[in-house]
């Protein structure tokens, strides 16, 4: 079955769906954000209210972001955080070390040049390197931190090897209790937050998961764990703005959520602008996800169109 099979199937199970009684903890799915949006942003507009409204509550009106970008050059570095800047980025988020990077020192290398020429594009901006697991071991994450040392390190995101030795994750204890800056990584379910959370493993979570529900239920176990840390999103406008209301509710979001869009696409697909003031992105209060389709655009930017109808 290819990927286009497995859409077009979900979306005829859909069809002829009442969006104000479905159940969505009770109806299992493929792609269940997708459709957690749609449903959620359908019964937002009948009934009157946002979706952080139906998710239960938001626990903030804006969500700091970090400007997320990929593979650079140090000087494309600098260039992209000196604009990032003067758009009112106050966060940098940057994915770190390519196949090209094969030792311990290259990957080193790439990063701390990159890092120390964010710093002297906007010295203000806050840097986070998602290292990707690529360092690896414990001392070339220490020594990191070492050539990094005085520098504004937000968190390092992901620096070891995933696995955990043992599954005692005793690497990463160590790791934490030898450098300064706050480490962070993407953590599976309840039992790896809370393994995690008894090896004193991790100071930020990133929670994610294949549902917007399961998202905030995760983000509340962290929380009641005492852990901060955030979550991410990279999505066009709709997307995006689901990603909104999703991190306004989310109690453990003590740091900036990684947004990809809707500021880093040419166009966003939506016709309402996403407020964005001091670094953050501001939670619409209008119904549903607040954000309604631009079809000039869409059509603009079309590629195929597929229209299937109930029987």
């Amino acid at each position: 079955m290819t990927a286009h099979d497995v859409v077009e199937n979900t979306v005829r199970g859909w069809l002829g769906t009442d969006v104000l009684s479905v159940n969505l903890a009770k109806n299992p799915s493929a792609l269940p954000k997708s459709f957690e949006q749609a449903v959620l942003d359908l019964r937002g507009q009948a009934l009157g209210v946002p979706i952080w409204q139906l998710l239960g509550g938001r626990v903030r009106d804006r969500v700091p972001i970090t400007m997320c970008t990929g593979y650079k050059t140090p000087e494309h570095t600098a260039e992209q955080a000196a604009a990032g800047w003067e758009q009112g980025f106050r966060w940098y988020k940057m994915k770190c070390c390519t196949g090209r990077d094969v030792t311990p020192e290259d990957r080193l290398q790439h990063i701390e040049r990159r890092v120390r020429a964010i710093h002297e594009a906007a010295p203000g901006m806050g840097i986070r390197p998602d290292i990707r697991w690529r360092l690896e071991e414990v001392w070339v994450a220490q020594e990191l931190a070492r050539r990094l040392d005085g520098l504004p390190m937000e968190s390092f995101e992901s620096p070891i090897a995933k696995g955990a030795y043992g599954g005692s994750y005793s690497e990463w204890r160590r790791l934490r209790q030898t450098i300064q800056v706050p480490v962070g990584d993407h953590t599976g379910n309840c039992d790896d937050l809370l393994l995690r959370v008894q090896a004193e493993a991790l100071d930020y979570a990133i929670v994610g998961s294949p549902s917007h529900l399961v998202d905030i239920q995760y983000s509340h176990f962290a929380h009641g764990l005492g852990l901060g840390g955030w979550s991410q999103c990279v999505q066009y406008g709709p997307g995006a703005a689901m990603g909104l209301h999703v991190a306004a509710c989310m109690p453990h979001l003590t740091q900036p959520y990684d947004m990809v869009g809707p500021m880093a696409w040419e166009h966003d697909l939506t016709n309402e602008p996403f407020g964005f003031e001091d670094g953050a992105l501001l939670v619409p209060d209008r119904p549903g996800l607040g954000f309604t389709l631009d079809l000039d655009a869409v059509n603009r930017y079309l590629v195929n169109r597929y229209v299937l109808e109930a029987e």
